[in-house]
């Protein structure tokens, strides 16, 4: 099948490497396991065998897979939750998936979300997205206030070291960042106006402020938060062609949660409120 011109197979492409690192990273596969084979990703994703190549290339690159002659793509690594070495701890690494799921199963659904590209978010909400349209879940409302970095920053990631006068770079962010962002918001007002008893609303602030770290507050009392951590990547542009740069990678963070209890003291509730806080004040005075 076609996937048409090079920019619709970016888009296709980031779309399935999102599906394919939200499935890694949130435990459907396990290190050592097998991916599907490429006919089947295609023909899953609606996508061409040559993107399915060059996504799972990609990933190959970045060290979550590798291409085993015989035998397929077998998982390198996860960052699958692990629990905390304390019993009694308030914050521990956790996957994003399993605490949107978790948050979707509220009748009255609020994500506040401060993000560079919201990709994580747009994989994770789509697929919340098809457990509503199948009757599975049922909210009577959701909320999504968002905070992204406007065009006009100058974010420090990625960048090209043996280029750094290049733009390319930080013109494929925002690329990735408008194609998440619009999709997802495209998609949940489409949800609102299909699902007769669903109130949907979407809001998007473009704020001068660089995100050296997500952050995720769920239904006002869950804090999920984790530093975008800088690495050595090769990158794909939309005309095909690759630059090694150096840039942050959403779906490799580190991510801590935390919760409100009935405890106002208690640690869990002071770090979750001072995020929630900070969101809020942000929202109601965002930098200019």
């Amino acid at each position: 099948m076609s996937t048409g011109n090079a920019a619709e197979g970016g888009r296709k492409a980031r779309e399935l490497r999102g599906a394919l690192l939200s499935d890694i990273t949130e435990g459907k596969y396990r290190e050592g396991d097998l991916l599907p084979a490429q006919r089947d990703l295609a023909a899953r994703h609606n996508v061409s065998r040559d993107t399915v190549q060059r996504v799972l290339g990609v990933l190959a690159k970045e060290g979550w897979i590798e291409t085993r002659q015989g035998m397929g793509s077998v998982v390198l690594r996860t960052e699958t939750a692990r629990p905390s070495a304390r019993a009694n701890a308030v914050a521990r690494r956790v996957a994003l998936g399993p605490l949107i799921a978790s948050a979707f199963t509220a009748r009255d659904i609020t994500l506040d979300v401060f993000t560079l590209t919201s990709e994580v978010l747009y994989t994770h909400m789509c697929a919340q997205e098809e457990l509503i349209r199948a009757g599975e879940i049922s909210p009577a409302t959701i909320t999504l206030r968002m905070l992204v970095p406007s065009d006009d920053v100058r974010l420090p990631y990625p960048h090209a070291p043996s280029a750094p006068d290049d733009d390319r770079p930080r013109k494929y962010l925002q690329g990735i960042r408008k194609y998440h962002i619009d999709n997802l918001q495209r998609r949940l007002e489409e949800l609102g106006r299909d699902i007769g008893d669903l109130d949907v609303m979407v809001e998007i602030r473009r704020v001068v402020l660089v995100p050296y770290s997500k952050l995720y507050v769920l239904n006002g009392v869950e804090v999920v938060t984790g530093p975008y951590e800088p690495c050595e990547r090769r990158i794909t542009l939309d005309d095909e062609t690759t630059m090694d740069v150096i840039d942050v990678m959403g779906f490799d963070s580190n991510l801590t949660h935390c919760v409100m209890n009935d405890d106002p003291n208690s640690l869990g509730s002071r770090i979750a409120s001072s995020w929630k806080s900070w969101f809020d004040s942000t929202w109601r005075h965002p930098p200019s």
